[in-house]
């Protein structure tokens, strides 16, 4: 994809607002690039009649707004419904919209329990935590995991735990890692469990380490990062502190492949 594409379509007066990532699209090519960067993200909330309509009233698409009408009225699938948008304007490469066939052909046949959890990811990823906290709930809810274990669901409490940690609600966050650790038992949710109890009431750090029975050497490790922490000789800016939270995430992908 080009780094620079001229609008090909005039610009919205009014926005179409993307409530998930709280994003204003003005012309059908953010709109593209909203699609291309996030897929995981694209469900009934963006794609249906608001959308089309928009379309038609705001830039005019007449012909691009009565094709997704149908692919809505027809129930010919998300994919039908996002590649009738690039096509609109030729938005990618040949090579970039096969890619892109392909990445939606196999995002279909993944279980929908699966696309939500990456969809609360993604949500993490844009620092829309409270949204992401709610995607995690409905997927933890849902009855049939379709055969993805109870590692899927620990999966999901860890990261759900990361979502409160960047909201600083660090006694919801140890319950998720708690839970986390409940199925995955592995040292690395211990060590974020330990972490949480101790951002939230450094006296309860100790009781906890019991409890989880944790070793001398993982306690004093955690309060060695903990403590590393501590005596930074200069504040530690937002963005560093969203860094380290975000390596708890990476370094769970890099673990587990989900």
């Amino acid at each position: 994809m080009s780094s620079y594409i001229l609008c090909q379509v005039k610009r919205a007066s009014m926005p179409y607002y993307i409530e998930n990532i709280s994003t204003n699209i003005y012309s059908i090519e953010e709109l593209c690039y909203y699609f291309y960067h996030n897929i995981y993200l694209l469900d009934e909330t963006i794609l249906n009649e608001h959308l089309c309509d928009w379309l038609r009233k705001e830039l005019g698409l007449e012909k691009l707004y009565k094709r997704l009408y149908k692919v809505l009225e027809e129930g010919l699938g998300t994919s039908e419904f996002i590649l009738a948008v690039f096509k609109e304007i030729n938005y990618l490469t040949h090579k970039e919209f096969k890619e892109l066939n392909e990445k939606l052909n196999l995002l279909e046949l993944q279980p929908v329990v699966l696309r939500e959890k990456k969809k609360g990811d993604y949500l993490v990823e844009n620092k829309m935590y409270v949204n992401a906290i709610r995607i995690y709930e409905n997927a933890l809810q849902k009855e049939d995991k379709e055969g993805l274990g109870e590692q899927f669901s620990g999966g999901i409490y860890h990261n759900m735990g990361c979502a409160y940690l960047h909201l600083f609600q660090f006694a919801d966050a140890a319950q998720c890692f708690l839970k986390a650790y409940q199925v995955l038992r592995t040292k690395q949710v211990l060590s974020h469990y330990l972490m949480a109890v101790y951002m939230e009431q450094q006296e309860g750090f100790e009781k906890a380490c019991e409890d989880m029975e944790a070793s001398k050497e993982q306690k004093q490790e955690v309060l060695q990062k903990l403590e590393e922490a501590e005596q930074e000789t200069r504040p530690v800016t937002r963005e560093e502190a969203e860094e380290v939270l975000n390596g708890f995430i990476r370094d769970y992908h890099r673990s587990t492949g989900f």
